[in-house]
């Protein structure tokens, strides 16, 4: 027997005794953690709510999620991770979702999954194998999402920032390092948040979580107060002051998508400050790796970074992106080594080059473990 097989059969036994347990799933490329614990934050102000721990998510974590719970549990919110066709499928079996979202569907995982359509298939076996009375969560801003739901015949609570989505964000600021503040409308209601989450996308990832809790019965006023309550899980855009410099650690992980919205909510914040990225490598995009780190160069420059430090295998691509979109040999440099990435910071500093406030961005794949540089600069700076 399959060990593995064995396992989801007995957390789909245990779901199938929980007949009262209402189980949400979230899938999507990127900000599905940020979604499932904003989500959970929502919950846990009317539910016992069980969530994935960690990066819980894949056919191992899930089962073993599912299998904590017990009779006191009202909730469990499950996210659902994959790198291959048929993973979410299988998940989606065991799970049995009442509530389901695809959050986004963009170039991640590509190893195995080959193109963007391959992602979206793969992703769509949470909607294509959904019960027939569960209520589906969907983005109307991402349009391969759309077209994955259109053939559902399930209650669907769209979501997005288009006028046409059930539960949208309007009147939306960027506080820069504050947060966002923007009016969340349900329906008709609608009230005013701010939430300490950086940059624009958090607020999609908001929209989502909202939907979600509103399918689950939530009310509005509700909602508001866990979204405002909630704070940035670990590594995910998170602020922290060493030697004087901003450090924005966002290194949990990384596609084109996620390092687009982090070098964006840097811009958002700079105002007259420099600002730094020290980018690893984004891991398993297959044969688009050379483009996509190319482009990640030349979004870097487009941004208006100061510097660029790239670290890993593709970060000669990286550093060539950016030299074709302006910037400078001086600005922009492929880095050997974290020591040597760590040794520039300090030397910039010494040169006056870079100064208190300024911001420093630190992104890669959960692979390159580049949070290790910012345990270097609490020794150093």
């Amino acid at each position: 027997a399959d060990p593995l097989e064995a396992l989801g059969d007995l957390a789909a036994y245990r779901r199938a005794s929980m007949p009262n347990l209402q189980v949400i799933a979230i899938t999507g490329s990127s900000g599905k953690t940020t979604v499932k614990e904003m989500c959970a934050s929502i919950l846990k102000e009317e539910y016992n709510v069980l969530k994935t721990e960690g990066n819980f998510n894949n056919l191992i974590g899930m089962p073993l999620t599912l299998l904590q719970v017990d009779a006191c549990h009202d909730v469990a919110v499950l996210e659902m991770g994959m790198n291959r066709p048929g993973e979410i499928a299988r998940m989606t079996e065991i799970a049995d979702p009442d509530i389901a979202c695809i959050v986004n569907i963009q170039g991640a995982h590509l190893a195995g999954l080959h193109s963007i359509d391959g992602v979206a298939r793969a992703k769509g076996e949470l909607f294509r194998d959904g019960k027939a009375w569960a209520k589906f969560c969907v983005n109307i801003d991402d349009k391969r999402v759309s077209a994955l739901a259109r053939n559902c015949s399930q209650e669907q609570i769209t979501f997005g920032r288009g006028r046409n989505a059930y539960v949208r964000a309007t009147h939306v600021r960027n506080l820069g390092e504050e947060g966002m503040l923007f009016t969340l409308n349900i329906g008709s209601e609608k009230v005013r948040i701010r939430i300490h989450s950086l940059g624009e996308h958090n607020v999609g990832n908001a929209l989502a979580a909202a939907a979600m809790a509103h399918a689950a019965g939530v009310k509005v006023e509700q909602i508001a107060h866990g979204l405002t309550h909630f704070t940035p899980y670990d590594k995910r855009l998170q602020i922290e002051t060493i030697g004087g410099l901003k450090i924005i650690n966002d290194c949990y992980n990384a596609n084109p998508a996620s390092m687009l919205a982090a070098l964006e909510t840097v811009r958002a914040m700079k105002k007259n400050k420099k600002s730094v990225a020290i980018l690893g490598d984004m891991l398993e995009l297959g044969e688009t790796s050379d483009s996509a780190h190319r482009r990640l160069g030349e979004t870097a420059a487009c941004k208006a970074f100061d510097y660029l430090f790239a670290y890993g295998q593709f970060a000669r691509k990286v550093v060539e992106g950016a030299l074709d979109a302006r910037m400078t040999m001086k600005q922009a440099k492929q880095m050997g080594s974290k020591e040597d990435i760590v040794e520039a910071i300090v030397n910039l500093i010494a040169l006056g080059e870079l100064k208190s406030g300024d911001l420093v961005l630190v992104k890669g794949s959960r692979g390159m473990r580049m949070e290790t540089i910012i345990e270097q600069f609490r020794n150093r700076l």
